[in-house]
């Protein structure tokens, strides 16, 4: 709740009235967030603030051919919205960023066997061994820190260039299994936890976007 507040807080800041003259630009970024689209507004030549979003979808499915023992289809998500401060020591150039992130990202996969094996005489078809499905999420408020170069708020109106790099904190992902047939088992709360233990690595999101920005 402290960190949703923040970042209304940072959004009624960035709409508001101000007693220092102001500039605004937008920007358009290829990221590995996705791709982004942002509103900015100068506060002072060393201040800028940042209210922006990304997306991008993947699908994808493989298997069943001859000799798999599984087909699968799996999908990747990205959306998220992001509230950042910029502070630039030279007024233009170098930039350090730091805010926050709602982070909306999931991954969901889906197996199922392909073949049907056969054990002690008996057979077990794709049917009556199931399926196995895992959802992958993340935490929902995650702050961000970056460093990066271009203000879109200095000089005079017209394109410009900005690459940043940076980290998101998402946190040790959640997994959530589930499955039906022979194979629910394998979608225990043991599993569950043990899967989640080999995602537990994955605490920091990389970030790297390079895009035009343009000042009006």
């Amino acid at each position: 709740m402290k960190n949703i507040l923040s970042i209304i807080i940072f959004s009624t800041l960035f709409i508001s009235p101000t007693l220092y003259s102001q500039d605004y630009a937008a920007a358009l970024k290829l990221s590995t967030t996705g791709i982004t689209a942002e509103a900015i507004r100068s506060f002072s030549p060393n201040f800028n603030a940042r209210l922006g979003f990304s997306f991008f979808s993947y699908s994808v499915n493989g298997g069943g051919g001859t000799g798999d023992d599984y087909s699968f289809d799996a999908k990747l998500g990205l959306f998220s919205i992001s509230a950042l401060a910029d502070y630039f020591p030279f007024e233009r150039g170098l930039k350090l960023t730091a805010g926050f992130v709602v982070n909306l990202n999931k991954f969901e996969a889906n197996m199922k066997p392909a073949r049907s094996y056969t054990v002690g005489g008996d057979v077990y078809t794709p049917a009556l061994l199931g399926t196995m499905n895992a959802n992958i999420s993340f935490n929902k408020i995650a702050p961000y820190i970056g460093i990066g170069f271009g203000n879109p708020t200095a000089g005079s109106k017209g394109l410009g260039f900005s690459f940043d790099i940076g980290t998101i904190y998402q946190g040790p992902p959640k997994a959530k299994l589930s499955a039906s047939g022979l194979i629910e088992p394998s979608a225990s709360p043991e599993q569950q936890k043990k899967f989640e233990e080999n995602l537990s690595w994955f605490k920091w999101f990389p970030v790297f976007s390079f895009g035009l920005t343009y000042k009006f």
